[in-house]
């Protein structure tokens, strides 16, 4: 039981160590990307000032912390965003190990979160998830798992026909809201998005999916509408709650085992 236990602490400091890690180098990708800008050079630097950031200042939430979250040449404030992702991630990380051991499955769906996190925040700050996001990230999981074979929960079939239903469903709902409203309802970033959704959690988890975004957005737009005064034609950012929705199956919740 002692070396048990001695070896789940080692697991959570090193998932605790690699999700801060990983949490900052998302806020890179969620800055940089849509941009155009590469992810690996320059250095961090100040994005109003340009100023390098020394090592020590690129420390996970600390260096926010210390430096009240402002640059301390220019002092600009930096968005609480960069925080946030950086507790977020290491926090979503160890519940993943909680729920499916420490593992090839675990370590799928850590990157699984860890990319519906830098979609889910790209697409609240500028409303666009790109294509260099998740058709990467789908063509690395289905990879992933052709190579891993029995090793994770979805075989390569079933992610196959996930991703179809994914891709398909969310294609084919947002070409009839255009049709129908005149107007782009569900941009083509939320449909790819959920083609790689497909095909990490398969059919079943695109149902899932569907449902508690649905739900999500609706509670959002409604209170959004009538508790802050919205127009109806407010471009709420649908791939946080697919996000939301996605995770909570990779998981264990299923609306299919749930209520059927």
């Amino acid at each position: 039981m002692i070396a048990l236990e001695f070896g789940q602490a080692q697991q959570i400091i090193t998932l605790l160590f690699a999700g801060l890690c990983i949490g900052s180098f998302l806020n890179v990708v969620i800055y940089r990307l849509p941009r155009g800008k590469s992810i690996v050079h320059p250095s961090s630097r100040c994005g109003c000032c340009k100023s390098p950031l020394p090592f020590y200042r690129n420390i996970p939430v600390w260096s926010f912390i210390a430096t009240g979250g402002r640059c301390s040449k220019c002092g600009v404030f930096y968005s609480p965003r960069y925080l946030g992702v950086e507790i977020l991630t290491p926090l979503l990380f160890l519940l993943a190990w909680w729920v499916l051991g420490w593992g090839p499955q675990s370590f799928f769906i850590m990157g699984f979160i860890a990319t519906l996190l830098a979609g889910s925040f790209i697409d609240l700050d500028l409303r666009i998830i790109p294509d260099s996001l998740t058709l990467g990230a789908w063509a690395v999981a289905l990879l992933f798992i052709g190579v891993a074979g029995d090793q994770l929960a979805i075989g390569f079939v079933d992610a196959l026909l996930g991703s179809a239903a994914g891709f398909l469903s969310f294609y084919i709902l947002s070409r009839g809201y255009a049709l129908m409203m005149g107007d782009e309802g569900l941009g083509g970033g939320d449909v790819k998005l959920m083609g790689f959704i497909g095909a990490v959690v398969g059919w079943q988890g695109v149902v899932t999916t569907t449902f508690l975004a649905s739900i999500l957005g609706l509670i959002v737009g409604l209170t959004l509408i009538f508790g802050m005064g919205k127009s109806r034609k407010y471009p709420l950012p649908f791939g946080p709650f697919l996000a939301v929705g996605a995770i909570a199956h990779a998981l264990g919740f299923s609306v299919l085992e749930y209520f059927f």
